[in-house]
């Protein structure tokens, strides 16, 4: 029997569908959601966008790594929406892999991905080529995602609501 899942952790890059498929999954497991994008914002009472221009990418990678270890010590279950700066942190990691967590790489084109954000005002400034830095990222996290992740899913062109139904299924499957 494999241990119950606790926390479900949904990985992948900007604009990837992490909340839009947490927000359903969280609702038909019956867990609660910890998106880290809103969640962040309001401790801090600032957007992503303006947290990362106070504090720096490395800065901001820094908060979004602290609040997914804090998000993975809850008690209650829950649907964590993670940035996707976790996974270059070796404690982070480290707590992924822990048997109670199942953790979920979204995955996208980063030109789909480029096209879904750009004019976000929530989102960091991406520069003038979203879509290469988009590319670079995923090719810097690939082997990061891969390394840690329990199930994946490619979202472009998929429901996100289907997609919440999948995993639901998998954390129920875990269960028995």
């Amino acid at each position: 029997m494999s241990q119950p899942v606790r926390h479900v952790v949904l990985l992948g890059l900007m604009g990837v569908g992490k909340t839009s498929v947490g927000r359903p999954l969280s609702v038909i497991l019956g867990w609660r959601l910890d998106d880290s994008d809103e969640t962040i914002a309001r401790e801090q009472g600032a957007t992503v966008r303006e947290l990362s221009e106070q504090l720096g990418v490395d800065g901001m990678h820094e908060l979004e790594a602290r609040h997914l270890l804090k998000a993975l010590l809850a008690r209650d279950r829950s649907v964590i929406c993670a940035a996707a700066s976790v996974v270059d942190w070796k404690p982070c990691r480290e707590a992924l892999r822990r048997r109670d967590v199942l953790t979920v790489w979204l995955q996208a084109d980063p030109s789909t991905l480029a096209s879904r954000f750009s004019s976000g005002p929530h989102r960091p400034v991406l520069g003038d080529d979203p879509t290469r830095l988009l590319r670079r990222q995923l090719q810097e996290r690939a082997s990061r995602f891969a390394a840690i992740e329990s199930y994946r899913v490619v979202s472009e062109g998929r429901d996100p609501h289907d997609i919440a139904l999948e995993l639901g299924h998998l954390v129920q499957a875990r269960r028995r």
